[in-house]
């Protein structure tokens, strides 16, 4: 994105380009600068400010280097820093080079160009931030990628060996029952008494492979500590929250609880909420937590954070509903209460 045009006619102050800068027009092009790659990023800064050093020394361009590398360039592009043929075309500032396509003669650019390489040093150390944090993002989309995959070829191989378990179980079940209704002759009590165990342990097992299948975790211990986590005071997504007294219990796994918790503070957080009231309580005659959100936000919930809470409480088998005004959020979320 260029400088402004205002910025650059302040700059030089009507003089002609390379003459008659003012430390204030420099003061003014620095500021320009370091608000683009505040916003867009160090590497449109540093095209900023290789534009800028152009349009002030009236060069035909200008190039940064970083170790032999070319970074940014304006105009068209100038000799290496090893092969420039005179001293006034290369300034230096720890790791960044700066080139001119002609030397600069004014002594008091010279000055300011030194004082703008200052500010090229510290773009070119935020660029190679910018550059680790993205391999580092994706090296854990990748991770992400691995555990995805490893997760569902793990349920996989459990869907297959609880598939394998439940046949010869049932086949069990029904031979324990017909002895309990005596088809295999008379029983003694010591007998009864351990068949009625067989029934029970395997109707057991065969309850926990059923609830295994259906993807059913364990639940949650107490799903308030859970909200004071998310929305607590400190947290940056704060709000006031009126949590019952009695544990929160919900019919489903921590591990989804927890995903639909970040979820919507996603969703309040990128609709710029504020002033949020966050209630838990159990309507009479339910079965089932009503947590309500009242929230003043600037702008509406992104889809894609909507989208994903709807994910999320379809798999928890909860109901929720979206109400937004002009400039007030209401959410509510009626999750399965477990029993006591």
């Amino acid at each position: 994105m260029p400088i402004p045009l205002d910025v650059l006619d302040g700059a030089w102050s009507g003089e002609e380009v390379g003459r008659g800068v003012g430390a204030s027009g420099v003061e003014r092009l620095l500021s320009a600068i370091a608000e683009q790659a505040l916003h867009h990023g160090a590497k449109a800064g540093l095209n900023a400010l290789v534009e800028a050093v152009a349009g002030l020394t009236g060069t035909s361009g200008a190039a940064f280097h970083q170790q032999g590398l070319r970074v940014a360039l304006h105009g068209q592009e100038p000799p290496a820093p090893e092969h420039a043929p005179h001293p006034w075309q290369c300034f230096q500032e720890g790791r960044a080079v700066l080139v001119l396509g002609e030397p600069c003669r004014d002594a008091l650019l010279r000055q300011h160009l030194t004082r703008m390489m200052a500010l090229g040093n510290a773009l070119l150390a935020s660029l190679a931030r910018e550059h680790e944090a993205q391999a580092g993002q994706k090296r854990l989309r990748q991770e992400r990628l691995r555990l995805q995959e490893q997760l569902a070829n793990r349920e996989r191989a459990w869907s297959r060996a609880a598939h394998d378990l439940r046949t010869p179980l049932l086949v069990l079940q029904g031979y324990v029952e017909m002895m309990m209704k005596g088809m295999a002759g008379e029983l003694s009590p010591p007998m009864k008494r351990y068949l009625e165990r067989m029934r029970q342990s395997a109707g057991d097992l065969n309850t926990r492979l059923q609830q295994r299948h259906r993807g059913d975790g364990a639940p949650a211990a107490d799903g308030r500590s859970l909200l004071s986590a998310a929305f607590g005071p400190g947290r940056p997504c704060a709000a006031r929250l009126e949590l019952p007294e009695e544990p929160m219990r919900v019919r489903a796994p921590r591990m989804t609880l927890g995903l639909m918790v970040r979820a919507l503070e996603r969703l309040l957080t990128g609709a710029g909420g504020s002033e949020m009231v966050m209630r838990v309580d159990l309507p009479e005659g339910t079965q089932r937590w009503r947590l309500r959100v009242q929230a003043q936000v600037v702008r509406p919930p992104l889809p894609r954070a909507q989208a994903s809470l709807e994910r999320l409480a379809r798999r928890a088998e909860a109901q929720l509903s979206v109400t937004q005004e002009e400039q007030g959020l209401e959410l509510t979320v009626l999750l399965p209460r477990l029993p006591e």
